[in-house]
């Protein structure tokens, strides 16, 4: 609050030229221009022609990034994609509405090839109109967010790259002190007017292209938390695996091959053999479960007496025997740090969870392994709790569908003729961009008729063109023919379909552990709608139910495959969020002649305790004799399947909750 001390003084001759701020505990004061300026105070737009005209405004994120087309030969492509900033994010996930500008080929010149963008772009920053659905719109466009990896996206900041001695693009901390969390960001920022200034200076210095635009040339190129978190997972991995003895490594691909992977998940390849080949996500993923692997087998002679020695040197532990809990607490620091980077909600207490999380694996790392010391992807962990304060979260500035683009892509590469191979994949790009334009009832203005012939497609090559969309799960495009005639109790779910039936040994075991099978069955109808007593007993038991299910908040429909033995979150109405695992699925047959699928779970309690090395809460399984809590719901009450990870303690005899699980890509 400014006080007036005379009433006469005029309100424009007053202008703030100090700020006073508090930085590890001591309160500071800076100058006025160390500090990021309104948009509005550097970039000045028109008005539309007509003050009642609709305006539109579009926040285009450019991504830059390259990816290798061959498995052993290296010959990279650089990837320029452009998506919608302003746009929901499942609408981002969507492959229709991530475009390809065009691939930079290795050795090409990435101004040359962006020229046509940028004055395209500088066009529709001074405002256009546009008849959209019949209707005249002021439509303006800007650049969002400009993201790609260490060395590229140095560039497109108009920064040196990563190895000078001030190689970041966000701030002029050296090099020597890039792993030293009590630096005043504030001060030693980078901004746009400043460094304006310093490019003025420098008379011979190449402008970047991207300058021609309206942008805060630091603040709208943040680092890429896919690449930095995945290359600091592959370091850390790296060095850990350097760490095992010949036992290590043994016990180590034993516990991996029969650690309890999320269905959902892909195949991880060993990552003691092919770390190498890792794709982003494949180390997010190992990141996710690496704790529980290392609490599951290492001891100390799962390590290398010297370097375990080096270890107990560097910590100052007083004993050889601390040093595998010290590695387990470095994969520990990273998992949860990487659960909060990808956070797609935060308050203002998940932004001080995020910034005490890179602030204790800033000081554990470097401390354990030396090859984390100053090192680059590191010392960005200085600069996203501003980014994600900037852009609400994190994930708003990355383009996480990237890596699938890229597998597209590779998989094209060995149908081309490998020659041209950048003009190759756009072609095929265009074509089926074209087709699906068509398909969804687009119109192409240079032919003289409509293209009703792709309006009548046949429904099975329609059904591929609608899916045409990066899912979660690669078993999406299934056919819904088998579908055992189970009948939905809700709108919101369709396609229901149960397959592999159980044994009769498994429906028995099953069996023997529900006392109270037929009044609870009467409980989970009545849920459904249906009263009076069940005058039918056909029942079937399955391993497998697929279904539809439409989400309430973005109108997506989505794919749920749930198996026995799955973690399921399930919503009660006097408790906060329950889980629970499936232990049976079965059909029955209702007093209307139709089925219905139901499903036996198995609730998790929560027991008050915390593993002590991993920092994850600790859950026990409901009891048989527990009658508190019903064990048979319609199928309709899973709130979210594989959206938690439980891992078996044989220790301690009870469930260890992942709270580093999250959905990687």
């Amino acid at each position: 609050m400014i006080i007036f001390q005379h009433n006469l003084i005029p309100e424009e001759t007053l202008h703030i030229t100090e700020i006073v701020y508090r930085h590890n505990s001591y309160w500071r004061i800076r100058n006025v221009d160390f500090s990021y300026k309104h948009p509005a105070d550097y970039i000045i737009t028109r008005p539309p022609p007509s003050p009642s005209m609709k305006v539109c405004k579009l926040f285009l994120d450019l991504y830059y990034d390259d990816f290798g087309t061959y498995r052993n030969v290296y010959h990279s492509l650089g990837g320029v994609y452009i998506q919608f900033g302003n746009m929901p994010s499942h609408q981002r996930k969507l492959l229709k509405n991530h475009f390809v500008l065009r691939f930079v080929p290795f050795g090409g010149d990435f101004n040359e090839f962006i020229k046509p963008f940028i004055s395209e772009i500088k066009e529709l920053e001074k405002g256009k109109v546009m008849n959209i659905q019949g209707q005249d719109v002021w439509v303006i466009a800007s650049i969002g967010v400009v993201t790609a990896d260490l060395p590229q996206g140095n560039d497109l900041a108009g920064v040196l790259r990563q190895n000078a001695n001030k190689g970041c693009r966000s701030c002029t901390i050296s090099k020597d002190s890039f792993t030293d969390f009590t630096q005043d960001i504030a001060l030693t920022s980078r901004y746009h007017h400043l460094t304006d200034s310093e490019f003025a200076l420098i008379s011979a210095e190449t402008p970047n292209i991207l300058d021609e635009l309206k942008r805060e040339r630091h603040l709208q190129t943040p680092q890429d938390i896919y690449h930095v978190t995945a290359g600091k997972i592959g370091r850390l991995l790296k060095l850990t695996c350097e760490l095992f003895s010949q036992e290590g490594e043994n016990d180590f691909i034993k516990t991996w091959k029969d650690f309890e992977k999320p269905k959902t998940w892909s195949r991880i390849p060993n990552p003691i053999s092919h770390r190498e080949s890792f794709m982003m996500s494949d180390y997010l993923r190992l990141a996710i479960i690496m704790p529980f692997i290392l609490n599951r087998f290492l001891k100390i002679t799962s390590l290398k007496n010297n370097e375990a020695k080096n270890i107990q040197q560097r910590t100052g532990a007083s004993r050889i025997n601390l040093v595998k809990n010290t590695i387990i607490t470095c994969w520990v620091h990273v998992a949860k740090t990487m659960s909060m980077v990808f956070k797609s909600k935060f308050t203002i207490n998940s932004y001080e969870e995020l910034q005490q999380s890179l602030k204790e694996e800033m000081n554990i790392l470097p401390k354990v392994f030396s090859e984390f010391v100053n090192l680059p992807n590191l010392h960005v962990s200085v600069h996203l709790l501003m980014h994600a304060k900037t852009y609400g979260t994190l994930i708003n500035t990355q383009c996480g569908i990237k890596e699938m683009v890229h597998r597209v892509f590779k998989a094209m590469v060995p149908r081309t003729n490998r020659k041209n191979i950048e003009l190759d994949l756009l072609k095929r790009y265009t074509t089926l961009f074209a087709i699906r334009h068509l398909v969804d009832g687009g119109i192409d203005y240079r032919l003289s008729q409509s293209c009703n012939g792709f309006a009548s497609l046949t429904s099975n090559f329609r059904h591929i063109l609608t899916n045409w969309y990066i899912t979660e799960n690669k078993e999406i495009s299934n056919e819904y023919d088998e579908q055992d005639n189970v009948t939905s109790p809700v709108n919101f779910i369709t396609h229901i379909t149960l397959k592999k039936g159980v044994s009769q040994q498994d429906r028995e075991n099953i069996m023997l552990n529900l006392p109270h099978f037929n009044s609870e069955l009467l409980l989970s109808f009545e849920d459904i709608g249906f009263k009076s007593a069940l005058i039918y007993s056909q029942m079937s038991w399955y391993k497998l139910a697929t279904y539809i299910i439409e989400e309430t908040t973005s109108s997506v429909f989505s794919k749920i495959h749930l198996h026995i033995g799955d973690f399921v979150t399930i919503q009660e109405e006097n408790h906060d969020e329950c889980y629970a695992i499936i232990k049976g699925i079965f059909k029955y047959k209702a007093n209307n002649n139709k089925f219905y699928a139901f499903i036996i779970i198995d609730w998790f309690e929560e027991i008050k305790r915390v593993h002590h090395v991993l920092k994850c809460p600790l859950y026990r399984i409901q009891a048989t004799y527990d009658t508190c809590w019903r064990r048979i719901f319609p199928i309709s009450v899973i709130d979210r399947v594989q959206k938690v990870h439980f891992v078996y303690d044989a220790t301690n005899e009870c469930w260890i909750k992942n709270d580093f699980f999250f959905t990687a890509i």
